[in-house]
């Protein structure tokens, strides 16, 4: 984020009605978008709604936001983390929403280290960023990149062994850039931050007042869940395969349970399939080559298609190929 704040920057304006505001943003998804949508944007709107405030977004420098604020030259921006260095300069107001930042790997490279051990490796931050306190503390020499979308890929690519990100954030550019490779990046599970995000306003008569009013209008909504921002999910896909026979077995046999009494269903080729539990033999190393027990052995399946859909069955692993 730019030095302290998320990447979205709001400045508000006086206008010449009360009940209107001009507010200046950058994209940052999935918060502000380059479109003035998203879900932190739309929580400001409705926020301010409660007193007919109408919002004009516009788009200002996020560094330059900061520098306006502090110098009283515009009235406040929106939002940012609040620390004491910060809070010398600017007016802070409640808290609006949170997030939680992590330092991420790549496991094609990397892997699980201790806290202790992250100034032993390579580690990526995006220019001006801040991604909390804690965080920041361990990333100080960090390699610097221009953009998030910059600093993934060199994760990618092996460039780097370590980068830290607010978690909505790489979860929206995995599922929206990066769909193939997104199950490769991990977060270290004992390094994270979560921190509240905030208005900053002019330490001014206008600010004091414009803070005081935001204030009021967020205690009025603290008991509803609609204002509380859920944070984006990494879409996992689902494991579709078809089912195609092998040599030397013509058709596909599916089997109810693995019990004796066991019933048997003929499948069609090209039956797809949802596979819901992996074979032990699939999921662990053998320390033979032999492969003939584990292509025999079974994996358990919904059927998508065909007469038998939705029925949960085991296929041996030799028909399942994955689409």
């Amino acid at each position: 984020m730019r030095y302290v704040c998320l990447m979205c920057t709001v400045l508000f304006w006086h206008t010449a009605s009360a009940d209107k505001v001009t507010i200046t943003t950058a994209p940052w998804q999935p918060y502000v978008s380059h479109e003035h949508a998203g879900s932190a944007v739309a929580l400001l709107e409705q926020v301010f709604s409660q007193n007919n405030t109408e919002i004009t977004w516009l788009r200002q420098n996020y560094d330059l936001a900061f520098q306006q604020i502090s110098r009283k030259e515009k009235l406040a921006s929106f939002p940012y983390f609040k620390t004491a260095e910060r809070a010398k300069k600017v007016l802070y107001s409640a808290p609006i929403f949170q997030v939680t930042s992590h330092i991420y790997f790549n496991r094609q490279y990397s892997q699980q280290i201790e806290q202790a051990e992250l100034s032993k490796y390579r580690i990526g931050k995006v220019a001006g960023y801040s991604y909390g306190e804690n965080i920041d503390k361990l990333v100080e020499k960090a390699k610097i990149f221009n953009s998030e979308d910059a600093a993934l890929q060199a994760l990618l690519e092996g460039d780097i062994d370590y980068l830290p990100m607010t978690e909505s954030v790489m979860n929206y550019i995995l599922n929206n850039q990066f769909k193939q490779q997104k199950l490769l990046i991990k977060p270290l599970e004992d390094i994270r931050d979560t921190k509240s995000l905030h208005l900053i306003a002019a330490d001014n008569k206008q600010g004091r007042a414009l803070v005081k009013t935001l204030n009021e209008l967020l205690e009025q909504v603290v008991d509803l869940k609609s204002f509380v921002l859920s944070p984006e999910q990494l879409t996992i896909e689902p494991d579709i395969a078809k089912l195609i026979t092998s040599e030397g077995y013509p058709a596909i046999l599916a089997q109810t349970d693995l019990t004796e009494n066991a019933a048997f269903y003929t499948l069609a080729q090209g039956t797809k399939v949802l596979v819901i539990e992996w074979s032990d033999v699939l999921l662990k190393p053998s320390k033979s080559d032999r492969i003939y027990k584990n292509m025999m052995d079974v994996s358990k399946v919904v059927i998508l298609n065909g007469p038998l859909v939705g029925k949960e069955v085991y296929v041996r692993n030799m028909h399942i190929e994955l689409i």
